[in-house]
């Protein structure tokens, strides 16, 4: 959800994965269940977290402890909408924000949107909501948060904008975006499909380092912030949350369905967690290890010498590991006295370093399934290459070649 009209946009990114349903299953208090198909159910698992804030929803008005109501035209991005208080109910264990056809000072819709601007923000943390989305032409539902530091002068896009979740028209299209200021006007998105009408879990996973979206689990977009890359200081300080359903404007089109009108988003609740990385994330620190691609051959260090491959039929001496805890919840490899290095990622991977800096430290994800994945401080993983090239680390997800055994 922009907060303003845009100009000198950087190119859309897309990535469009298929992901799964859920049912509603955690209850407050709970760490976040995940399904045994999600492609991230082992890395929750080396992860503890803590409910800090959330809204069940399950009363029958607004907490405005929680929320405040954001009303009247507010003149962004071509919408059609004016935003009043009676279109935000809490009924039958939902929150509900409802678009219709009806005049009011001159806008043509009527529609609701909340924040928790100066009643609760937070840096850092899993952010996740439940919601069914109406999936009407000309609707902009979303699902976001902005930086605090809006209401302090800032302005936008200086103070940063994380959408968790945007989705227009009867596209089954959901987006995860960010949007910051770097000398200019920045942002960076990806997007990915899943039966909008239906119930699902969206979320985001962000940390110092990075952030991370999900739907139903399945990871589909990460953006790496690790020390203010390319500007990206917005994203160290505390952000609040938004919900709302726009009517029209620059993303979906002007293109509205009246007939399809009064058109409902659901949340089913709103809940954010701390998360605490268990040290190690399930690695085998302090053993040596051989480790093999899916491709089923050895990884190999090279004795520091050139790059890293995956394309040894037997584990020798440089294909042997010894997985090191690097502080932080955090491992480093080391192999014939030297650390194994994702280069950043602007490189294939080495193992040549004499000590552990960031880019020598990875997050052991354990994938659920009798494999493992690592994590560069980039936020990209490491890849086999399938053993036809020198290993990398800069897989957006985790697909085979980021897969391993040991």
């Amino acid at each position: 959800m922009k907060k303003q009209t845009f100009s000198g946009l950087l190119s859309l990114l897309l990535l469009a994965t298929a992901v799964t349903s859920c049912t509603k299953e955690n209850q407050a208090g709970q760490t976040p269940k995940l399904s045994a198909n999600d492609k991230t159910v082992g890395a929750v698992a080396a992860k503890s977290y803590q409910l800090v804030w959330s809204d069940e929803f399950d009363g029958t008005s607004l907490n405005t402890n929680k929320w405040g109501y954001e009303n009247g035209n507010l003149g962004v991005n071509n919408e059609k909408q004016f935003y009043q208080t009676q279109n935000v109910a809490v009924t039958g264990g939902n929150l509900v924000i409802t678009a219709r056809k009806e005049t009011v000072q001159g806008q043509p819709y009527t529609s609701g949107r909340l924040n928790s601007n100066g009643k609760f923000s937070t840096q850092y943390g899993r952010i996740e909501a439940r919601i069914k989305l109406p999936g009407v032409q000309g609707l902009w539902p979303a699902f976001w948060m902005l930086g605090n530091s809006i209401s302090t002068g800032a302005g936008w896009p200086a103070c940063g904008e994380i959408d968790i979740m945007e989705q227009v028209n009867t596209s089954n299209t959901v987006l995860g975006t960010i949007h910051w200021w770097n000398t200019a006007y920045t942002y960076y998105s990806r997007s990915t499909t899943t039966s909008v009408t239906d119930f699902h879990v969206y979320a985001i996973e962000w940390d110092a380092s990075s952030i991370h979206w999900f739907v139903d689990g399945a990871e589909y977009n990460v953006a790496n912030i690790q020390n203010n890359i390319n500007g990206t200081e917005e994203f160290h300080a505390p952000f609040f949350i938004l919900l709302n359903v726009a009517v029209g404007g620059n993303l979906p089109g002007n293109n509205i369905n009246d007939a399809a009108l009064p058109a409902s988003m659901l949340v089913d609740y709103v809940r954010v967690y701390n998360i605490t990385q268990t040290p190690g994330g399930g690695a085998p620190i302090g053993t040596t290890i051989s480790i093999k691609g899916n491709n089923g051959s050895f990884v190999s260090g090279e004795n520091g010498t050139q790059a890293m491959n995956c394309n040894r039929p037997t584990a020798q001496g440089w294909e042997q590991f010894t997985i090191v805890d690097a502080g932080g919840g955090k491992v480093a490899l080391q192999s014939m006295g030297k650390y194994v290095s994702s280069e950043n990622g602007v490189q294939a991977i080495t193992c040549n370093r004499t000590t552990i800096q960031d880019w020598e430290k990875f997050d052991w994800i354990d994938n659920g399934d009798g494999t493992f994945s690592l994590r560069g401080n980039n936020g990209a993983y490491v890849s086999s290459e399938n053993g036809v090239q020198a290993m990398t680390c800069n897989r957006p997800t985790i697909q085979g070649w980021e897969k391993f055994t040991y």
